[in-house]
């Protein structure tokens, strides 16, 4: 309740008594004024709220308005102040309104004095709040010294209006300052007597309906709707009191007679001189006691009190104005604005607030919010055992007073969020119980009672119904006592805890990666990616079911089946254990798709992509993300020394026919510690599995290190390991032998391409650590083309998390350089090819460096792999563009024998091997099935190359669809999806349907071939051949596109390409050239030795889509991927459109 001074009473202001008639003004009484300053305020920033990653920003200017505001003379502001119980009062009051009748009578008063409607914020576009204040000292906006580079205070205040005002000023040696308080006696801030009041003006004119309620019945509630609410609180018992007063609005208030239950909106106050005035309301001067209305001097903020934008509430307990009352002391006293708050123009109020001060010294301490007793539970949501919360949901803390952000923890700066020892939010086995770190954003800079905790990563959900991931998703949030402040620096008393149990919501991945993986884009009605786990034994995110009694059964986790986790899993570094969750329930097996937390196979899909095109692979995240100490590895959460770039030393050798190996333990080969990690290994497991804590929380690193290379040393006191081997070697049954009930015994690849070479252990010394080759972040940056959106979305291939949006006009198709640093985009719309930084080491990274004008509607492209051209297929306007890789330019336009081509892939010039020929050559493909061969120069006298279309192979492909390079062959071919099964000559085999060949170059004279003065182009004894064609006795239907393994492969060795024509030094390792350097550097390998060829197609006579898998090895079979059901399977893949591996062109 309010504490009534009894015995005080409003001085009278006697006046003269003598009617002074008119004051002088002009316009027809009324004189137009310029804007308050308060109207320029700057807007607030009401995008508070955390948001992924967005697309487009927000504009705001300030908005400039007009007030009309008549100048009346000061002889009224004596005759307003007559004392209400004096002899005088009635008499005085009708002489007044006499005079007033003869200036334009009471209408033209009530707009005079700042009523009605006509404000100054008519055009304004949001209503938001300008300040708000109880006399005695600004309450919002809240208000910080401006920090000294040291992060003090320094002398000049800045108002908090926006939350980069918050970020950028408020430091922890830099608190928000405190509010001043109300005097413990009834007091006006001009020192006279008078009723406590608070107030809160707004950028636009308040409707009043939004506000204030006209019922009869709301007088117990001072007439308030609940918009805005006056309350006392009691932070230790959580009672919130509604105190009681009197609302009024451009000094109107309800009151009077009710007619049909509803109130009159009745002028009380009004504007004079330079101070509210009591207007006569019937014989009566019911706003007597209104703040100023008593003044005989200019009074603060006289016009903004009376003001159609500003809302004002005075203490009044007996409905008597002239009675000077004071808020309850012992309490702190709180206005709540909320968004509920609406402009005449129908705006409603951008961003909430919260104004808090108490009578008297502060000696209220802050507490969370309660709910009303009997129950007393803390206002902290998600809380109170609620069920089924989307994982990626902030936990909202409601406090009883506005609270000091860093004694709560860090702001949500970008930057890695400090520990706070204030709250914790916690999940998890208790024996491995998961502090989760978070930063802190208001809803509302204007209201610092409610805070968002927002997660550092997402919490693990529940995982589907029927795989309950148990203690991973029961989350609690505990709150410490005597640990957070409010502004005046008090500390709180209590420490609630409550806590939520998640839902599945947006699954966590953790898939297998490269080489070991293929990606499928999918179409339809929920467009995504897809990963093909050619690997089998790791522990991805995925079915945790496993019975040792039935090892091999469809659908359940084969991880427990992988020999290591068998027999020696206690025992290797870091220790790996079956699953117990879908977070890490492992594989379902080689051949099969990587599901999601939530069981789902459609792995990145909206609101990450609104559509899939071309893919591509990048470079290997952890040149950018690990676990090594900061400045140049993990930033928070996290850190090992021992795996830091300077340990990482990578020895690659080639150890089998088509696979590296590392070397000898000691023997490291001469490339620069600290390169990424290779394509030409898989971790082990592949993938790791997620852990809880995450290795490190900025950047976000979920996965656990890979196997240790510690887990190969001898155990002490010889030395620091577990003296184990690799026991997962390529195996004869990788799919396991269900009718028998044996289970999946070995890799699926011929030669071993996975070995432990993680880092060590975290050690106090450097000494301690061990030289490693591989580590976390595994994967590589995945750029998926999404048309729709104009876009390419950059991916973590191994999280499917987003890193990056890059937009383009219209990307179409892409192409990657070999050394890794340009993709180069179609865009078939604006005839462009664009250029991305691709390296993560550039100033330049994602970004478009160039773009580049071509022929009419640009589609194929293909990035010669020596890095000298990129060929791209104008559509309409049948040329190909030849664009230099030296620089970016357009150096040639073909249009020999071309006539609509529309993709396009090339092979190595052939320097050092196949023909001998000294000449790259591209294979273009054309709408009408035809293949034009392009051969590159130098041409001229002294050339041995035409650098133009030198004819076509007489074998046609009905109907074609794609187009990739033979990665198998040196002597240069392609695989050409089509329809329509062909022999060896390209003549029909009479197979309709689905089909994909194998164009080869079968036969050529060896040798550099000078052109001499020959200069019509010709093949010059090249010969074609078909020596594969799959046709619809293998394929269940048509295929749309093709990608291969890449399992056993050199991309662990520098690229290969001419010195002479290649624009600059190849890339040391995972370069996209399709040849190697031999060992010793003597003679040239075909980089990759591929065994499977996938095929995308949509429409499958197995269902929705499939991808068939034929083996390129054994003459074009389909082989079964499915050792479970009857007959060759193909791998279940709805949509199925577009297919992509590593070394894709």
């Amino acid at each position: 309740m309010t504490m009534r001074s009894a015995s005080t009473r409003l001085p009278a202001e006697h006046g003269d008594g003598r009617d002074r008639g008119c004051p002088p003004c002009t316009h027809s009484l009324f004189a137009r004024s310029r804007s308050h300053p308060d109207d320029a305020v700057p807007s607030p920033d009401s995008d508070l709220t955390r948001r992924p990653p967005q697309r487009s920003g927000h504009a705001r200017g300030p908005g400039r308005h007009l007030s009309m505001n008549n100048q009346l003379g000061t002889p009224f502001l004596r005759t307003y102040s007559l004392h209400r119980t004096n002899s005088l009062h009635r008499t005085k009051s009708l002489h007044v309104a006499r005079g007033l009748a003869l200036c334009g009578g009471a209408a033209l008063l009530l707009q005079a004095c700042g009523g009605g409607a006509a404000g100054g914020a008519a055009g304004s576009n949001k209503m938001e709040i300008v300040d708000a204040s109880h006399g005695f000292g600004l309450l919002l906006p809240h208000q910080v010294h401006k920090p000294t580079t040291a992060g003090t205070p320094g002398f000049e205040i800045v108002a908090i209006r926006t939350f980069q005002d918050l970020v950028t000023n408020v430091k922890p040696a830099n608190p928000v300052k405190p509010p001043t308080q109300w005097p413990t006696s009834a007091l006006l801030p001009t020192g006279a007597v008078g009723n406590h009041y608070i107030f809160v003006s707004f950028s636009a004119p308040i409707d009043v309906a939004s506000v204030l309620d006209a019922s009869a019945t709301a007088q117990a509630s001072s007439n308030l709707s609940g918009s805005i609410s006056i309350e006392a609180v009691d932070p230790l018992t959580g009672t919130v009191t509604t105190l009681p007063g009197r609302a009024f609005i451009g000094g109107k208030t309800y009151a009077g007679t009710p007619v049909n239950g509803l109130l009159q909106l009745q002028q009380w106050v009004g504007l004079v001189g330079a101070a509210p005035a009591a207007l006569p309301v019937g014989l009566d001067l019911p706003g007597l006691g209104f703040p100023g209305t008593q003044s005989v001097t200019a009074f603060p903020d006289a016009a903004k009190l009376v003001s159609d934008k500003t809302f004002v509430f005075v203490a009044d307990s007996d409905s008597n104005l002239q009675t000077a009352e004071t808020f309850p002391l012992g309490q702190q006293i709180r206005m709540r604005i909320t968004g509920g708050v609406r402009s005449t123009g129908g705006k409603l109020l951008a961003a909430p607030g919260l104004a808090s001060a108490t009578v008297g010294v502060d000696t209220v301490g802050p507490e969370v919010a309660q709910s009303p007793p009997p129950f007393n539970v803390a206002v902290i949501t998600p809380g109170n055992g609620d069920a089924n919360i989307d994982p990626q949901t902030p936990v909202r803390i409601q406090f009883s007073e506005p609270i000091q952000p860093f004694s709560l923890g860090s702001l949500d700066d970008g930057k890695p969020p400090s520990p706070s020892s204030a709250v914790s939010i916690t999940f998890g086995p208790s024996t491995s119980l998961v502090n989760l770190p978070f930063a802190l954003r208001p809803p509302s800079v204007y209201d610092l009672s409610t805070w968002d905790l927002v997660p550092a990563f997402a919490f693990p959900g529940a995982g589907p119904v029927t795989a309950q991931c148990g203690a991973f998703n029961k989350v609690t949030i505990t709150v410490n006592s005597q640990k957070f402040l409010d502004l005046n620096g008090r500390t709180n008393s209590l420490g609630p805890t409550t806590f939520f149990t998640t839902g599945q919501g947006q699954g966590l991945v953790n898939a297998p990666v490269a080489p070991d993986a293929i990606y499928i884009g999918r179409f339809g009605s929920k467009p995504g990616i897809t990963v093909i786990d050619l690997n089998g034994f790791g522990q991805s995110t995925g079915n945790p079911t496993y019975n040792l009694l039935t090892p091999i059964v469809e659908g359940n986790s084969n991880f427990p089946n992988n020999v290591n986790v068998a027999i020696q899993g206690s025992l290797m570094i870091p220790p790996l254990s079956p699953g117990q969750c879908t977070i890490n329930g492992g594989s379902r097996g080689v051949f099969t798709t990587t599901t999601d937390s939530n069981l789902n196979d459609l792995l990145a899909t909206s609101p990450i992509l609104e559509s899939v095109g071309d893919m591509m692979l990048g470079h290997a995240l952890d040149s950018s993300f690990n676990n090594g100490p900061p400045p140049f590895g993990c930033q928070s959460g996290g850190g090992n020394i021992c795996a830091q770039g300077g340990l990482k030393q990578l020895a690659p050798v080639v150890s089998n026919q088509n696979t590296l190996g590392p070397s000898q333990a000691g023997q490291f080969g001469s490339l620069a510690p600290g390169g990424e990690n290779l394509i030409s290994w898989a971790p082990h497991p592949n993938p790791p599995p997620l852990i809880f804590p995450p290795l490190c929380v900025t950047p976000f690193i979920g996965g656990q290190e890979p196997t240790s290379i510690n887990s190969t040393l001898p155990p002490p006191p010889v030395s620091v390991g577990a003296g184990l081997q690799n026991l997962l070697v390529p195996g004869a049954f990788p799919l396991g032998v269900p009718s028998q009930g044996l289970p999946p015994s070995g890799l699926l690849v011929k030669e071993a391409n996975m070995f432990f070479l993680g880092p060590s252990p975290p050690q106090t010394q450097i000494s301690l650590c061990q030289p490693f080759q591989i580590r976390q972040q595994i994967g590589h940056y995945m750029y998926v083309i999404d048309r729709v959106a104009s876009e390419i979305v950059v991916l973590n291939s191994n999280r499917f998390t987003l890193i990056e949006r890059i937009v383009l006009p219209d990307p179409t198709s892409m192409s990657m350089s070999p050394n890794l640093d340009f993709i180069a985009v179609t865009n078939q719309n604006s005839d462009l090819v664009s250029f991305v930084d691709i390296n993560p080491a550039s100033s330049t990274f994602h970004t478009i460096v160039k773009s580049v004008k071509v022929g009419a509607s640009p589609r194929g492209i293909a990035w010669e792999t020596g890095n000298e051209d990129i060929l791209v297929c104008n559509e309409a306007s049948g040329s190909v563009s030849i664009i230099s890789a030296f620089d970016f330019e357009v150096r040639k336009t073909i249009t020999n024998q071309l006539k609509t081509p529309f993709e396009v892939c090339t092979s190595p010039r052939q320097t050092l091997f196949g023909y001998l020929r000294d000449v790259y050559y591209g294979y273009i493909l054309d709408r009408d099935g035809s293949v034009a061969l392009y051969e590159s120069g130098p041409n001229g006298v002294n050339g041995w190359g035409y650098d133009d279309v030198v004819g076509k192979p007489t074998m046609k492909f009905n109907k074609p669809k794609a187009i990739q390079a033979d990665y198998n062959s040196l002597f240069g071919g392609c695989w050409i999806v089509h329809e329509d099964q062909i022999k060896k000559d390209g003549t029909p085999t009479g197979k309709k349907g689905g089909a994909v060949s194998n164009l080869v170059l079968e036969s050529a004279t060896f040798g550099k071939l000078y052109l001499g003065a020959s200069i019509n182009p010709q093949l010059r004894d090249i010969n074609f051949a078909v020596p594969v064609s799959v046709g619809s006795d293998q394929l269940t239907g048509l295929p749309v596109d093709i990608a291969f393994d890449n399992q056993m492969n050199f991309g662990g060795l520098p690229t290969y390409q001419s010195p002479q024509f290649a624009a600059g030094q190849p890339i040391s390792i995972n370069g996209k050239s399709l040849v190697r350097a031999g060992t010793f550097g003597i003679g040239v390998n075909n980089t990759c030795e591929s065994v499977f060829m996938f095929l995308a197609v949509p429409n499958s006579s197995e269902g929705t889509g499939s991808v068939d898998v034929v083996r390129v090895d054994s003459g074009g079979i389909r082989f079964d991927t499915n050792p479970f059901d009857p007959g060759v399977q193909s791998i279940p893949a709805p949509g199925a459109s577009i297919l992509m591996d590593y070394f894709r062109q």
